[in-house]
This record gives structure tokens, sequence and C-alpha cells, in this order.
């Protein structure tokens, strides 16, 4: 799921930085500058640091968690309360950003920083997944 959503938010968070909509991508818009190369890399730089020292720790939890989850668990187990309630808040706060008018900008860069991490946390659950069938194979 971590790997999907941050795709989905790399995407659309270089969408909003370089101004290309999915349907168009040559849309006669003035040709991206320093600025939105900028704010990829203030986004690739920050997701890389959350990616790999917040998410890194969060996904070893989620990991037991998911473990020690019964094997006939429904989906929404996978997440205690609380992490839903994040989720959900996380989720209106980009909205509520974008219902306030912050600029394409503001809005690609953090997109980009929070899909980059996302993805590179996402590699901490298929990483257990491999060691997992590697020590159940052997």
């Amino acid at each position: 799921m971590w790997g999907l959503v941050g795709t989905g938010l790399l995407i659309a968070g270089t969408f909003f930085l370089f101004g290309r909509s999915l349907s168009v991508l040559n849309d006669g818009l003035s040709d991206p500058g320093l600025k939105e190369g900028v704010g990829l890399v203030i986004g690739l730089v920050i997701g890389f640091i959350k990616g790999n020292f917040v998410f890194k720790k969060l996904a070893r939890k989620y990991i037991a968690r998911i473990q020690s989850l019964p094997e006939a668990s429904p989906f929404y187990m996978t997440f205690s309360g609380k992490s839903w309630i994040m989720i959900g808040g996380m989720m209106a706060l980009g909205r509520i950003i974008r219902a306030l008018g912050a600029p394409h900008f503001v809005i690609g860069t953090i997109y980009v920083a929070v899909g980059f991490a996302l993805v590179l946390g996402s590699r901490n659950y298929l990483l257990n997944q491999k060691t997992t069938q590697t020590s159940v194979s052997t």
C-alpha cells in the first residue's frame, strides 16, 4: 500500500511542480525552470531522510503487527486505529492545503517528499517478505 500511494504522490507531485496534467503533457505551458528543479530536489532530499529514518522504524513496527495477526485478518487490521486516524488526517491536510490555494510549487514539493518517503519505506516490507520467504524455505 505504501508503495502504491507513494508512487501516486510522486507522479502527482511532479505534475504539480512541472505544470503538466495527466491528459496533456505538452499543453503549451512554459518550460520548467530552476524553481521546479529545486522543488523536486528539495522534495527528494526530504523524502529520502524521512523514508530512511522515520518510515524505516514505522515499517518495522507495522511488520511486527502484521506478523502477529491471525492468518485470516481483515485488511483494516494492518494498521492500528491511531494510524488510520493519522492517515485520514494527512489526506485531509493535503486537501486543505490545496483548498487554501497553496502554490503548485509548494504542493508539488510536499507530494514529492511524502511520495518518495513512502516508496522508500515500502522497501522494508518487500525486504522483510524476501527474508521471511528465504528463512521459511531453508
